[in-house]
């Protein structure tokens, strides 16, 4: 009896980090690992998505420092998402290393709707040593339980625990639908259904599989109502096994996200969507042979060229059920007044820099919030300033752990003050209230209060720092730029008068050597003054983002686009550093008639921040259209 050993191994395209961005097209060069020993193996995907036309899609010609052992294998589909039709296309290679070292994989090119592209190259590290094993794929596994399609120590060794029988042979007198529906499947699954405002909830959307699939996200969830927090780099396909009903599924990760709820009600988590085309090889006419329990003999027995028919590709777009959360509202009874929003378990601490300064000279206290809770929401805690001292805006930093729950670490906050007079001055206690879910109470952490020696100012011009010009001279910021303005008006007059004079005496002098009719008065009318005024060039508020993204410090541009997003806001509303919060700012927008599209837009560019200033995943792409989407929404509010 002839056997065919059939080694199918394809790459799932659904879960690859750049399919979270859906609509925008993209061509994008992903590996498995970027680190890997040199009896590893190395899986290269070369995708575009949401394209219209995709044309001579050409892989690289060789991988320095690798030899090929399986591909290229192509994967390709259309969707129709909100009446648009899309194409993705997939070449995916595995590839074993030849020798230690630091590698470029080159990236591929296509001509994607009438336009050449070409993917991003990935730099890998090639370290000695390695495991041997077979890569784990994204997707249902090019082989069958137990066996390593790549070679390894032993190709046919015992099963791994756990390990998932896969489902891939559809039997006669099986209906295809309902094996589908047992096999493959979505779902959402949370920590809690009910918790408080403030409170954070985990919530995980996984895609369970026993069957050969090319899966992709066409739907990512809207999680409006919270501050999102993802705890897995959406970059990565975190695979695992789990049991459902006794069964051993292989398990995807699509997001894994701490939710921390800005309002009270109930909130519905949106659904993810996911399509998948689904491969099956029909049973031939034959009876399926008895199981013997020699698991190289069934296996043998299985792919037989007597037992398998025609390969059959099914399409299923599979969806998560709803799930509502319940959020409660903090409780009014008890509530401190100082209470701005805190929730978990708190400490706080308070220091100065220095314990003696000079009259009129900047001293800064230093105050640092520590726990388990909202920390990003915290805000910057009152200071009951004595009489004679002059303080401004504190300036906050963040060291939080967001991969655990609920999120833990520190907020520090910095406030510049001075003091007018010498003489000794005590700085109260400060006070942080925050709702402790655990015991559903409210509770106060304290600091210790502190003493400041303040000596007679010193008898020297000392220029303020930058932080106090910027406080203590805005009252004289718009006279001084309008005797700036005045000046450069004057010199730009003059200058015009310098240039008409210089031309008026060459004119006479070409009249001495070949007279000319006399100028009209029109000629000799000044040249209009306004043509050698400098315009007073505008302010780019994003141009310090550009300037990083030309550089290529990628989590340094996220970082000035936020900032510059903030700073218009608390421009236009008007609102101290304390109501600077996601909800509380789109209220106020939609108090003045902001519509649902800006509003949406300006959440976008908040969120998309946050993720990549926290998770990264940089794409150039994106980022210009990050950029575009800022400027637009920077223009509404200017």
């Amino acid at each position: 009896m002839k056997i065919n050993l059939r080694s199918v191994f394809l790459f799932w395209t659904a879960l690859l980090p750049a399919l979270f961005t859906s609509g925008q097209v993209k061509f994008t060069t992903v590996v498995n690992s970027q680190e890997l020993g040199q009896r590893d193996y190395l899986q290269v995907q070369f995708v575009v998505e949401n394209a219209q036309q995709i044309d001579n899609f050409d892989p690289p010609a060789d991988f320095p420092g690798f030899h090929v052992v399986e591909g290229p294998i192509q994967s390709s589909g259309m969707s129709v998402i909100n009446g648009n039709m899309s194409q993705y296309k997939g070449v995916s290679f595995v590839l074993q290393p030849t020798h230690t070292g630091k590698f470029t994989i080159p990236g591929a090119t296509a001509v994607v709707d009438g336009k050449k592209m070409r993917s991003n190259n990935i730099a890998v590290n090639v370290h000695p040593g390695g495991t041997g094993a077979a890569p784990s794929n994204s997707g249902g596994f090019g082989g069958f339980p137990g066996m390593q399609p790549f070679g390894g120590p032993d190709p046919f060794g015992p099963p791994v625990p756990e390990a998932v029988d896969r489902e891939d042979v559809l039997r006669s007198g099986e209906n295809i639908q309902q094996k589908i529906n047992k096999n493959l499947f979505v779902k959402v699954q949370v920590d809690r259904n009910t918790c408080y405002v403030g409170e954070p909830i985990v919530a995980t959307y996984k895609l369970y599989s026993r069957l050969n699939a090319d899966s992709r996200v066409t739907k990512n969830p809207y999680l409006n109502g919270f501050s999102v927090y993802d705890m897995i780099d959406p970059g990565t396909d975190a695979v695992s096994v789990e049991k459902v009903n006794g069964k051993a599924f292989t398990v995807h990760t699509i997001r894994k996200a701490q939710l921390i709820p800005l309002q009270s009600g109930s909130i519905d988590l949106e659904p993810v969507e996911v399509q998948n085309t689904v491969h099956f090889i029909k049973s031939g006419t034959r009876q399926e042979p008895h199981r013997s329990g020699n698991r190289l003999q069934d296996l043998l027995d299985q792919l037989s060229e007597e037992n398998l028919g025609p390969a059959i590709d099914e399409n299923v777009t599979l969806d998560t059920k709803p799930l509502t959360i319940t959020v409660k509202p903090l409780p009014e009874e008890r509530k401190p007044v100082d209470f701005n929003g805190a929730v978990g378990n708190f400490t706080i601490e308070a220091s100065l820099a220095n314990r003696t300064v000079a009259a009129q000279d900047e001293a800064t206290l230093h105050v640092v919030v520590k726990g388990k809770g909202n920390l990003p929401v915290v805000t910057a805690p009152t200071v009951d300033w004595p009489s004679g001292v002059d303080a401004f805006d504190p300036t906050a930093k963040e060291d939080v752990n967001k991969g655990v729950v609920p999120m833990s670490g520190s907020k520090s906050f910095d406030y510049i003050f001075t003091a007018r007079d010498s003489g000794s001055y005590m700085i109260p206690a400060i006070n942080l209230s925050y709702f402790d879910p655990s015991s559903q109470t409210y509770k106060t952490a304290n600091s210790e209060p502190l003493e400041l020696r303040v000596t007679p100012a010193a008898k020297r011009s000392k220029p303020a720092s930058p932080a106090r010009e910027a406080a203590s001279s805005s009252s004289g910021d718009r006279l001084g730029g309008f005797l700036r303005g005045l000046l450069e008006m004057m010199l730009a007059v003059l200058f015009g008068l310098g240039v008409l004079w210089f031309w008026w005496r060459l004119k006479r002098k070409e009249a001495k050597v070949a007279p000319q009719p006399k100028a009209t008065p029109e000629v000799a009318t000044p040249l209009p003054t306004a043509a050698y005024v400098p315009a007073a060039p505008a302010t780019d508020p994003l141009a310090d983002a550009r300037e990083y993204f030309d550089n290529g410090d990628y989590k340094a541009f996220y970082r000035e686009v936020n900032r510059a997003i903030w700073k218009s806001i608390g421009k236009k509303l008007e609102l101290p550093s304390s109501e600077l919060n996601k909800h509380n700012v789109i209220q106020q927008l939609e108090l003045r008639g902001w519509d649902a599209p800006s509003i949406l837009s300006l959440e976008n560019i908040l969120n998309e921040c946050e993720i990549n200033l926290y998770t990264p995943a940089y794409d150039t792409y994106n980022m210009q259209q990050l950029l575009r989407q800022a400027e637009w929404v920077l223009d509404r509010l200017a």
